[in-house]
C-alpha cells in the first residue's frame, strides 16, 4: 500500500489529536503510515481500511495509521495511529481529478457523503453520495490545494465514539 494517501488539513477546534497502539493478526495486509485503520465492532485486532468503505452501522474506523505495521506472516504486530477525533479536517487525492478540478466542481460536492476507495494499494476518496456513507466533504481552495480533496469522518463510524 502507498504511505501518505491521507494527511491532516487541520486540528479539530480545541482538540488534540494524540496517538495511540493497536494490534495487528498475523498474516494481515500491511499498514503504510496515512493510511485508514479499521477494526470490527468490538475486535481485538486492526486491519488496513478495505475499499469502498466507511459504510455507517457497518464499518468502524480506529484512525490514520502514523507507522508501518510490524506484524509477519506467522506472527502478530503492532500499528501506531492518530484516532479519530470530531472536527478533525482530512486531506486525500480524488479518484477521478476531473471531476474536482474547478472551484464549482468541487464546492458543488461539500457536504456530500462518500466512501474512499482502494485501488492499486492506494486510498482514494469518491464523489457519490450516499445516505450511510463514513466521510463528508468539506470545503477547501482548489488553487491551494490542486488535486486534493478535504474530508471529515462521520462519527457514526468512529469505533470508540
Amino acid at each position: 500500500m502507498a504511505v501518505n494517501d491521507i494527511t491532516f488539513l487541520e486540528n479539530g477546534a480545541l482538540s488534540l489529536i494524540g496517538s495511540a497502539k493497536a494490534n495487528v493478526a498475523a498474516g494481515a495486509t500491511k499498514i503504510n503510515p496515512g493510511e485508514p485503520v479499521a477494526m470490527a465492532l468490538g475486535g481485538a485486532t486492526v486491519t488496513a481500511m478495505a475499499t469502498n468503505k466507511p459504510v455507517v452501522a457497518t464499518d468502524f474506523m480506529v484512525g490514520i495509521a502514523t507507522s508501518t505495521s510490524t506484524q509477519t506472516a506467522s506472527v502478530a504486530g503492532t500499528v501506531d495511529y492518530m484516532p479519530l477525533t470530531s472536527g478533525v479536517t482530512y486531506l486525500i487525492s480524488p479518484k477521478v481529478a476531473a471531476t474536482w478540478d474547478t472551484q464549482a466542481e468541487y464546492d458543488a460536492l461539500v457536504g456530500a457523503r462518500v466512501l474512499i476507495d482502494l485501488t492499486s494499494s492506494v486510498y482514494t476518496i469518491l464523489a457519490a453520495d450516499g445516505a450511510t456513507y463514513g466521510c463528508v466533504i468539506a470545503p477547501l481552495d482548489v488553487v491551494k490545494f490542486p488535486g486534493k480533496v478535504a474530508f471529515k469522518i462521520r462519527s457514526a463510524v468512529n469505533a470508540f465514539a
